[in-house]
């Protein structure tokens, strides 16, 4: 999947459980909307077994106030659907601000320091630690 507007572009891929998103540019509400239809046949195709998710945003400049609540929502539908792992590639100050600010308007219990990373390869070893860790706690 992709999605390309003039401020940004985000295509989104799974390898095994965990779902990526690599996004890039300024993500306003429009590129969430189309992210946020994919996701959910991502989420269907994983068919209600534990998940993690991704942002590679590495090269994400910032997002919309208007975008920022969509990843609210997002967030909140990331979590009824068994997401037990999350990681976000973020180098932008202006981003990570945001990403911390909407992690907890979303009310999601997680030691942000932990889950932001500046290189993709350290968030997959992280969401996978993660999400064995917790499928053995829910044994």
């Amino acid at each position: 999947m992709g999605f390309k507007n003039k401020y940004g572009q985000v295509s989104l891929y799974t390898e095994n459980n965990v779902v990526i998103a690599h996004f890039s540019g300024y993500i306003t509400s429009g590129l969430l909307r189309a992210f946020k239809i994919e996701l959910c046949e991502k989420i269907k195709s994983l068919k209600n077994q534990p998940w993690a998710y991704i942002s590679d945003s590495f090269d994400v400049l910032a997002a919309t106030p208007e975008a920022e609540k969509e990843m609210i929502d997002i967030s909140h539908l990331m979590k009824a659907n068994n997401c037990l792992s999350s990681a976000f590639v973020l180098t932008s100050a202006i981003a990570i601000n945001q990403m911390k600010r909407i992690l907890e308007c979303a009310k999601r219990n997680v030691n942000f320091s932990e889950c932001i990373f500046t290189d993709l390869d350290s968030a997959k070893q992280f969401v996978s630690h993660n999400l064995k860790s917790k499928q053995g706690q829910l044994i």
